[in-house]
């Protein structure tokens, strides 16, 4: 993350003239470049847009399916970049599986802030990582979030 902080704009030059990078916005490709949160509901209007030019409106992430769709595209990028994280992103992704599988369908959005808040977390503190899903701040926020007495539950 340091060497890419240095110069991001070359770092981006740099990775798109490989040839192995995926298709993803330039704007975000710059946070995952310098480690920062990457708002999924900017990849989903991004790829899932049926206008030409990017709707400057952001399509909400409101489902697992969508969800799914936006973390493999986030992941698939993030791999390219730091492809030792791959196990991580992994694990991470088999959590929120776990944690859609069980609730029922009307608390997806529940979970999907949960992950919201989670990513934020994820990315603003360098001693958290996504696979480290039993850490006492990501603890904290599923029960939060998840939790019917959780005190962002109805958020």
């Amino acid at each position: 993350v340091e060497n890419h902080a240095l110069d991001v704009k070359n770092a981006l030059h740099n990775l798109k003239h490989t040839g192995i990078a995926p298709t993803f916005p330039d704007t975000l490709w710059k946070k995952i470049l310098l480690d920062e949160a990457v708002d999924f509901d900017e990849i989903n209007a991004f790829f899932f847009s049926t206008k030409l030019e990017l709707d400057p409106t952001p399509k909400t992430v409101s489902s697992a399916v969508v969800w799914f769709r936006c973390f493999d595209k986030y992941s698939k990028a993030v791999e390219t970049v730091f492809p030792f994280r791959r196990n991580e992103l992994r694990t991470y992704r088999q959590h929120i599986d776990d944690l859609f599988s069980a609730k029922v369908e009307s608390s997806q959005a529940r979970v999907i802030a949960y992950d919201i808040a989670a990513r934020k977390v994820v990315a603003s503190s360098r001693g958290i990582l996504f696979n480290q899903v039993n850490d006492a701040h990501l603890v904290r926020l599923r029960m939060a979030f998840l939790e019917r007495d959780g005190v962002r539950y109805d958020d």
